[in-house]
């Protein structure tokens, strides 16, 4: 079966691996080539359309930046018409009713669109040790189950729109571990406090931090789990999230601050341990 993967980033590179090693022909698209041939090295193969992708593939995992990545994709009118006859699964952060939308406009294009929630990072999906919750039509239930039963353990949980639901509180815990930990790394900084006693403190009141905390001590943050960019598209779905259930965001807002302020200083591509430059006041 050959299988196409729509963005090579940290979770597209994870599963393309993963797949790879469960015995897939793989097919790889990203706006920048050069970020494929990592792949490539390793057996897939490198296309130069999002279309072509999806035409020359039994199935397509898409693993784009957030739901506005996703709207332009569908606006292709090559894109389109390659979804004739297709199944196709998102991974993007979505909120319930953008994949539903989604969904209906790949329908009207002879498509089905699915979705997945992937629980764990790039390495363990490399490792074929992922966690999926899968949202889609009973149909197409035990295609994508299979598929994603090579590479780790997958849930199904309904139709879709449910696994976006499902992965919502997660979403606000990344937001809020991500700052509460940088504000405990800035105030470290800046007090001359020891490391270890910093680490020590936070271990008792988060998980977390033992990844987080060494990027932010030594102001590295290459050692990419999640995005900069990808934490700023996660917070911005966990608001209209919040918005959409009646619940007040003016905490949220300000956590989504930090990661667009951090954007702003050119840290998107890096780690989002990078907020805490915001913090210590980087002119980067």
């Amino acid at each position: 079966m050959k299988i196409a993967i729509l963005g090579t980033g940290i979770i597209g590179s994870g599963l393309t691996k993963g797949l790879i090693k469960a015995g897939y022909e793989t097919i790889v698209y990203n706006r920048t080539v050069s970020k494929t041939e990592p792949l490539v090295a390793l057996g897939a193969k490198a296309v130069t359309t999002a279309a072509e992708a999806i035409a020359t593939a039994d199935a397509s995992i898409i693993v784009l930046t957030d739901g506005a990545a996703i709207e332009n994709l569908l606006q292709d009118e090559a894109v389109k018409a390659a979804f004739n006859g297709k199944k196709i699964i998102n991974v993007s952060t979505t909120s319930p009713s953008q994949i539903e939308e989604y969904a209906k406009k790949v329908v009207e294009c002879g498509g089905n669109l699915a979705e997945i929630s992937v629980l764990v990072g790039g390495e363990e999906l490399s490792n074929r040790q992922g966690r999926f919750l899968l949202g889609s039509d009973a149909e197409v239930v035990k295609f994508w189950t299979e598929i994603f039963s090579t590479i780790g353990d997958i849930h199904p949980v309904g139709c879709i729109g449910n696994a976006s639901k499902a992965e919502s509180p997660m979403l606000f815990g990344s937001m809020f571990i991500n700052a509460i930990v940088a504000y405990s790394a800035a105030v470290a900084h800046k007090l001359n406090i020891p490391h270890e006693i910093i680490s020590q403190q936070v271990a008792m009141f988060t998980n977390g931090g033992d990844y987080l905390l060494p990027n932010m001590f030594a102001r590295d943050y290459s050692q990419i789990v999640a995005s900069t960019d990808n934490f700023k598209s996660v917070s911005e779905t966990a608001i209209n999230t919040a918005k959409s259930l009646g619940m007040p965001v003016k905490s949220l807002e300000g956590i989504l601050e930090l990661f667009d302020q951090a954007v702003k200083l050119g840290y998107g591509a890096q780690d989002g341990s990078s907020i805490v430059e915001v913090l210590l006041g980087s002119t980067k």
